[in-house]
C-alpha cells in the first residue's frame, strides 16, 4: 500500500512538472516540411516523448479544475484514468535513448496503444456531462465554464491525436495506412469537393436507414484563385470529412422532417465550396422546396 501511494505521488509530481510547460504550437507547414525533407524517427521520438507528456499533463490539470460533482461522475473518472495511464506509459521513455535498438519500435507500439485507448474519449466525456446534469440539474454559470473546458479539451485531443498519427503513419503503423500522396495524415492537394461527396454519401446511407429516404446533393464550387480548376487545399481529409459528415446529418434530418410528407418530394441539400484569397469556406444548407437553383 505504501509503495502504491508512493507511485501515485510520483505520478502527481510528474504531472505538476510537465504541466508547467506550454504545448509547442505546430503548423501544417511544419508537419509537411518535416515529413517531406527530414523525416527522422529519432528526432520525432525525442520531440514527442516530452511534447505528448506536456499535452496530457496540461489536460489533466484542467480536469482537476472542474466542479467536484462533475469530476466524480463515472464516465469522467474513466476518461481521467485513460489519460493517467497514457501519461504513466509515456514516462517510461523519459530517459530511454533512441540509440537503443528496441526503443523506437516500443515507442511506436505504445503510441498506437494510447491512440486506441483514447478512441472513445469524446462520447465518454459527453456521457459524464449528461450524468452530471441528470443528478444535479442545469446551472447556467457552471454550464458556461464546463462548455469552455470541453472546447479546450476536445481541441487539445485533436492536436494530441494529430501528433500521434503523424509519427505512426510516417514511421511504420501498418494498421493505419496512409494514402501514397499524403504526408502522414495530411493531403497536400486535398480535393474538397471529393471529401464533400464522401461525407454526403455516408450521411445519406444513415439517413436512408433511419427515414427510408434522403435528399440529393448539389455542389457548387467557386475558385477565385484558379476559376476553372477544382478546389484543392493542404489539409487533413479525415478532419474535414468528420466536420462535413456532422453538417450533412443535421441538414438531412431537417430536410426530411420538414418535407417528408410533401407531394413534390425532398428538396436537395446544397453544399457551396468557396476558395478566396486567404480562406476556404464550405456552406451546407437544406433548400426550401420553392427555391430556384
Amino acid at each position: 500500500m505504501k509503495l502504491f501511494n508512493y507511485l501515485l505521488k510520483d505520478v502527481r509530481h510528474k504531472i505538476e512538472y510537465y504541466s508547467r510547460f506550454s504545448p509547442s504550437p505546430m503548423s501544417i507547414k511544419q508537419f509537411l516540411d518535416f515529413g517531406r525533407e527530414n523525416a527522422c524517427e529519432k528526432t520525432s521520438y525525442m520531440f514527442l516523448r516530452k511534447e505528448l507528456a506536456v499535452r496530457l499533463a496540461n489536460t489533466m490539470r484542467e480536469v482537476t479544475l472542474l466542479p467536484p460533482n462533475l469530476q466524480s461522475q463515472p464516465s469522467v473518472k474513466l476518461v481521467e484514468s485513460w489519460y493517467s495511464q497514457s501519461f504513466d506509459e509515456l514516462l517510461e521513455y523519459e530517459t530511454r535513448s533512441p540509440e537503443d535498438p528496441h526503443t523506437l519500435n516500443d515507442f511506436l507500439d505504445i503510441l498506437i496503444k494510447i491512440r486506441n485507448r483514447h478512441n472513445d474519449v469524446v462520447p465518454t466525456m459527453a456521457q459524464g456531462v449528461i450524468e452530471y446534469k441528470e443528478k444535479f440539474g442545469f446551472d447556467p454559470f457552471i454550464s458556461s465554464n464546463v462548455q469552455y473546458f470541453l472546447d479546450r479539451f476536445y481541441t487539445n485531443r485533436i492536436s494530441f491525436r494529430m501528433l500521434i498519427n503523424q509519427h505512426t503513419l510516417l514511421f511504420g503503423d501498418a494498421t493505419f495506412l496512409a494514402q501514397p500522396k499524403h504526408i502522414g495524415s495530411i493531403d497536400p492537394a486535398c480535393n474538397v469537393a471529393e471529401v464533400v461527396r464522401d461525407a454526403y454519401e455516408t450521411a445519406k446511407m444513415l439517413c436512408e436507414q433511419y427515414y427510408m429516404m434522403a435528399p440529393e446533393l448539389k455542389i457548387g464550387e467557386f475558385n477565385s484563385k484558379t476559376p476553372k480548376k477544382p478546389i484543392q487545399v493542404v489539409y487533413v481529409p479525415s478532419h474535414l470529412f468528420h466536420m462535413l459528415f456532422e453538417l450533412f446529418k443535421n441538414s438531412m434530418r431537417a430536410t426530411v422532417e420538414l418535407y417528408e410528407n410533401n407531394s413534390e418530394g425532398l428538396p436537395p441539400v446544397k453544399a457551396k465550396v468557396t476558395l478566396g484569397k486567404e480562406d476556404l469556406s464550405i456552406k451546407v444548407q437544406h433548400m426550401p422546396i420553392f427555391a430556384k437553383t
